[in-house]
C-alpha cells in the first residue's frame, strides 16, 4: 500500500510538472495565462514608457533624453527576462515575436527619438527642409516598422491564444500609441 501511494503521488507529480515550465530566468509558468501575461506586463510597462516620452517630450527635451537612456536599459533588461523563458509547451511563437517587438523599441529608444530630439533643439526657427524631412522619414520609418511587429506580435498571440483556450481582450494602451503615431 505504501508504495501504491508513492507511485500515485510520484504519477500526480509528472503530470503536474507537464503543466508547468520553468525558464533560464527562474521564473515557472504554471498556465499559459501566466506566460502570456509576464511578457504582456512588461510590454504594458513599454507602452507607457513611449507615451511619456511623447508628453515629457513636448515639455523638456533634456528630460525626454534623460527617459530614453532609461527606457532603453529597462527595454533591454525586459528583453533579457523574456528570452530566458522556455518555449510554452513546444511553442516559441509568442516570446520570440514580443524578443522583436521589444528588440525595435530599444533602436527607437537609442536611435530613432535621439535623432528627432536632435532636430529639435534646433529650434522652430531653425529648421531646414532637409531638418523636417528627415524627422518625417524617421517617424513614417518608425511607424512602417512597428505596424509590421504589432501585427506579428498580435498574431502570435492570437495563434498562442486559440492554441491554450484563451481569450485575448483589447490594450487601450496600444490604442494611445497608435493615436500617437497618426498624429
Amino acid at each position: 500500500m505504501k508504495y501504491f501511494i508513492l507511485s500515485v503521488v510520484a504519477a500526480f507529480s509528472l503530470i503536474a510538472c507537464k503543466e508547468t515550465v520553468k525558464g533560464k530566468n527562474g521564473i515557472t509558468y504554471k498556465s499559459p495565462t501566466e506566460y502570456n501575461d509576464y511578457i504582456v506586463t512588461r510590454q504594458s510597462t513599454l507602452m507607457k514608457n513611449v507615451l511619456e516620452f511623447s508628453k515629457i517630450a513636448e515639455i523638456s527635451l533634456d528630460s525626454a533624453e534623460a527617459m530614453l537612456k532609461t527606457s532603453a536599459l529597462q527595454t533591454d533588461k525586459m528583453i533579457d527576462e523574456i528570452k530566458g523563458m522556455p518555449p510554452y509547451k513546444g511553442d516559441s511563437a509568442l516570446r520570440d515575436a514580443a524578443i522583436k517587438s521589444f528588440s525595435f523599441y530599444k533602436g527607437v529608444f537609442e536611435k530613432d527619438y535621439v535623432d528627432i530630439l536632435n532636430i529639435r533643439r534646433k529650434g522652430a526657427d531653425n529648421f531646414t527642409n532637409e531638418d523636417v524631412a528627415e524627422a518625417n522619414r524617421i517617424v513614417d520609418k518608425i511607424g512602417k516598422e512597428e505596424e509590421v511587429l504589432d501585427a506579428g506580435f498580435h498574431n502570435a498571440q492570437k495563434n498562442y491564444a486559440d492554441k491554450n483556450n484563451m481569450k485575448l481582450i483589447d490594450n487601450s494602451m496600444q490604442k494611445e500609441v497608435d493615436k500617437l503615431n497618426k498624429e
